[in-house]
């Protein structure tokens, strides 16, 4: 209200702050194009389509977790196109399509892959690997790797740590 009051309009800067994380991928959506392609610019390789895909898929997973809703198995509606990351680490295709990586977990994997730093991505998969393997320890009836594959993880979905 100190904004209205005094200024008559809310900066940008504040407003971001009391809003949820789907309207700012909404907003991202009605800029110019312009100014997506200033704001894509802080990530290597990726467009503005990718991009907003990439918020309204992002929006999808913070919303289940907010909401306590199941998580391990979901598959979005929108899927991420293909990227050098599958073509990378060998995901089998069944009808040209990729098997991992495109409505699943790992799909939001390849998301944060491109858009975390280096070291935030490394630290954010030793984490994972951290409770994969706790999880293992505690299953006694079904084996990790099966949860795994209901997650959309590939066997080798630990290399994707150390691609550049």
């Amino acid at each position: 209200s100190h904004y209205i009051n005094n200024y008559g309009y809310i900066p940008l800067w504040v407003g971001v702050k009391v809003l949820s994380f789907g309207i700012m991928g909404e907003l991202f959506s009605v800029l110019k194009r312009e100014d997506q392609d200033e704001i894509v610019s802080y990530y290597s390789g990726m467009s503005s389509e990718h991009f907003g895909n990439y918020l309204s898929i992002l929006s999808n997973y913070r919303n289940l977790c907010a909401h306590e809703d199941i998580l391990f198995n979901h598959e979005t509606q929108k899927g991420i196109d293909d990227t050098r990351f599958h073509d990378i680490l060998n995901i089998p295709k069944v009808d040209d399509e990729y098997i991992y990586g495109k409505h699943d977990i790992f799909a939001l994997i390849i998301i944060l892959k491109h858009v975390l730093s280096y070291t935030d991505f490394k630290m954010m998969m030793n984490e994972i690997d951290y409770e994969i393997d706790k999880l293992s320890s505690r299953l006694h009836s079904i084996d990790v790797k099966k949860v795994l594959y209901r997650m959309g993880f590939p066997d080798n979905y630990k290399e994707i740590s150390y691609i550049e």
